[in-house]
């Protein structure tokens, strides 16, 4: 099912990109494809290491540098994430973006500290696993919304903003301007 979905997200993102290569392309399709390239090279570098951290021989000397190294370039790939240019149909992911990348960030520095301290820290290494698996679940969550899919799980609350709240809050503040020109939208808001 794993190998479904991402064959079906790798179907949508160069759908998405072929779209970008048309000479008529809009503003709106050319920001589409450059995200949907973004996120498939993502996607390529996020397996890429997780396959070399799974071919890290652990009784080698060097073990716990080449997981480093393989961690930081991670990092670097997540703060990239946060700081794409997200089309407007896919706003919802930003805030996923955001959180994955920071804990990242802190996953990262706390698996520096366990493997650089003078003896392991265990402690370190457990808070550091933690937070990496945040960020790989927030990472997760933007898959599923990217190709429709709503997550589901008892840390998830989906939060749907619709036409009619917004009425009614215009309409107790007495804003008519507003209400004439209100658009309708929808904001899923996902959090762990």
């Amino acid at each position: 099912m794993k190998k479904n979905k991402s064959f079906t997200i790798f179907v949508l993102l160069t759908t998405i990109f072929c779209l970008n290569g048309c000479g008529n392309a809009t503003e709106e399709e050319k920001e589409l494809a450059d995200f949907s390239a973004s996120i498939s090279e993502f996607t390529a570098v996020i397996k890429d290491a997780d396959e070399q951290i799974n071919t890290i021989d652990t009784s080698s000397e060097d073990a716990s540098e080449e997981l480093l190294e393989i961690l930081d370039n991670l990092d670097k790939e997540f703060q990239e994430l946060a700081q794409l240019s997200i089309p407007e149909q896919y706003k919802s992911i930003e805030e996923l973006a955001d959180e994955a990348s920071i804990n990242m960030t802190n996953a990262v520095s706390y698996y520096h500290s366990a493997y650089e301290a003078e003896e392991f820290s265990e402690e370190d290494a457990n808070i550091a696993y933690q937070y990496y698996t945040r960020a790989m679940t927030r990472v997760q969550y933007i898959g599923y919304i990217l190709i429709g899919e709503i997550p589901e799980g008892d840390n998830i609350t989906v939060h749907e903003e619709t036409r009619e709240n917004k009425l009614l809050d215009k309409l107790l503040h007495d804003d008519e301007e507003a209400i004439e020109g209100m658009p309708v939208e929808a904001t899923d808001t996902f959090s762990e």
